[in-house]
């Protein structure tokens, strides 16, 4: 059977950001990160994967931030906006919010983490089967700017074992972008019908049990969470060597002996909806 192309993505906006947070109170999806907010380079790079529509699920300073999308030119990819009014709890409640987006499957990244577009080729990869979960994985744990901080993965057989923060025992790191599809949605409404919140993790752990959570390794490509200061001074430095796509050999700088921090350029360690609903950039809501 040939597969569906996907051609749309969730991205996760909707909490507080505490960490990148500074005086004059900016939403972290538009933290400036080499002159570009953190939020329309995600979108930029997943236009850039081939993604046509993505819908962005909002919840702390909502209006600020869809205000700010609004007005941004050149984005090359439609967009939607889901409000998520429980956006204190776990990121799992904010994919929940977005479930009629999911469909039969769909890209799912995080605001706040940027990466190249090889990193959505891995895991829209055709190897795994059509309507399955799959994460993208990286394998070379040493160039993580911040293992302390990174969701620790463990791999067997192309499959996750286990996922968390506090694992002991991985292989592998969790790069922030997902293919997701209606399994994940079940295992999260699952989950949060018992404890009234859920995180990701929590339905990707669920799924993980019986084997339905596949891996897909991002062969190098390169990836950070921007989620300090200091990652986000790395990220702006990683920008200045590889260019905006993130991509090795391809910077305006690299000709020209730009010094890199570590032995690799790119190592060293309001109108908004009721809760659920969509609306476009372009219109009302649907």
């Amino acid at each position: 059977m040939t597969h569906q192309p996907i051609k749309c993505a969730v991205i996760l906006a909707a909490g507080f950001g505490s960490r990148l947070r500074d005086t004059d109170n900016c939403p972290k999806p538009l933290r400036s990160v080499g002159s570009v907010p953190l939020l329309v380079r995600v979108l930029r790079q997943l236009a850039a994967s081939g993604i046509e529509r993505a819908a962005i699920v909002l919840g702390y300073q909502a209006d600020q931030i869809r205000e700010a999308l609004e007005r941004q030119e050149g984005l090359g990819i439609e967009l939607r906006f889901v409000l998520n009014e429980q956006y204190s709890k776990s990121n799992g409640v904010s994919v929940l919010a977005a479930r009629e987006f999911v469909g039969a499957g769909c890209v799912l990244s995080m605001a706040d983490h940027l990466y190249s577009p090889r990193v959505v080729d891995a895991v829209l990869s055709p190897e795994f089967p059509e309507g399955s979960c799959v994460l993208g994985v990286d394998y070379d744990i040493p160039r993580c700017f911040d293992l302390d901080d990174a969701t620790k993965v463990r791999v067997e057989n192309q499959r996750i074992v286990e996922i968390s923060k506090s694992l002991t025992h991985y292989n592998a790191l969790d790069s922030g972008v997902f293919r997701i599809g209606p399994s994940l949605i079940e295992a999260l409404d699952s989950v949060y019908r018992i404890k009234g919140d859920c995180s990701l993790s929590d339905g990707v752990q669920a799924l993980s049990r019986r084997g339905e959570f596949f891996a897909s390794d991002i062969c190098g490509a390169p990836w950070i969470d921007v989620d300090t200061p200091e990652a986000a001074r790395h990220a702006a430095h990683l920008l200045q060597v590889l260019g905006d796509t993130l991509e090795p050999g391809r910077a305006p700088n690299a000709a020209r002996g730009f010094a890199p921090l570590g032995a690799e350029p790119w190592n060293v360690p309001s109108l908004l909806p009721l809760p659920g609903r969509a609306f476009s950039a372009t219109s009302d809501a649907e």
